[in-house]
């Protein structure tokens, strides 16, 4: 069996697209949550990604912020954008029933299906909405990551140990350390590793190879869409360079 792993589109229809256009063919998918913020079309996202019937779907830190109007707890790099695209796009376009089914999502699942043995997580076992799984913490800080605190438990005991698909840095990783692999598809529509491509991942479950697939968009499509929905020049000219390089 192959899973289509998708995380962090952002509100980036175009990008959404453009990957599902070129993606080899897969049997199921799963959404490691924060559809919304950031790009213009939080909306048709969330209509899209609903489209697909996932298998899993989650909730991300950004999506929880739109759901229960809080903060997203985000980098501080990019927080300020955050708050702008979530006030003047993101709460603007979706609708109660987009909330309603944002709220109903975890951010967190298990998966004993099929053969295959796996925590799904936007962030991490320990801080599931924003921990950063980054390709590049000690094994000290993974190991501290992977085991859930007591408000987090999520029905785990101890440390997760096996496949961990976590989201939420936007950055591709496969890492594994003794008892334990992490893997991270990206950010379909939002990259922040230097590569400004769509990025997703597909998991084969007989070979247990996890493939990092990139795919050109239209940016200049998505950029004129938020330069119709953005009126502080100063807010596109940031989320313009951060499409255009995949760099914050």
């Amino acid at each position: 069996m192959k899973i289509l792993v998708l995380s962090d589109i952002h509100g980036n229809m175009d990008a959404l697209q453009a990957l599902m256009n070129n993606v080899p063919r897969w049997d199921e998918v799963w959404v490691l949550g924060d559809l919304v913020d950031y790009g213009p079309e939080p909306y048709e996202v969330i209509d899209y990604v609903r489209s697909l019937s996932p298998r899993h779907v989650l909730r991300g830190n950004h999506d929880h912020a739109v759901a229960f109007g809080v903060d997203c707890g985000c980098g501080e790099r990019t927080h300020d954008l955050s708050v702008y695209t979530r006030v003047n796009i993101s709460m603007k376009k979706v609708s109660k029933e987009h909330v309603e089914w944002l709220k109903s999502l975890s951010p967190v699942e298990r998966v004993a299906e099929k053969g295959l043995e796996a925590v799904i997580v936007h962030g991490s076992p320990r801080n599931p909405l924003y921990d950063y799984m980054l390709p590049d913490l000690s094994f000290n800080d993974y190991m501290r990551m992977l085991t859930p605190s007591p408000l987090t438990l999520h029905g785990f005991r101890g440390r997760v140990t096996g496949l961990v698909v976590s989201g939420h840095t936007h950055i591709p990783m496969d890492v594994s350390l003794g008892d334990v692999r992490i893997v991270n598809p990206g950010s379909v529509g939002q990259p922040r590793d230097g590569d400004p491509r769509a990025s997703c991942g597909l998991l084969d479950t007989e070979t247990m190879e996890f493939r990092i697939i990139r795919v050109k968009y239209d940016v200049d499509k998505v950029l004129s869409k938020l330069r119709a929905l953005i009126t502080d020049g100063e807010v596109y000219q940031r989320l313009a360079s951060i499409l255009l390089t995949g760099k914050v």
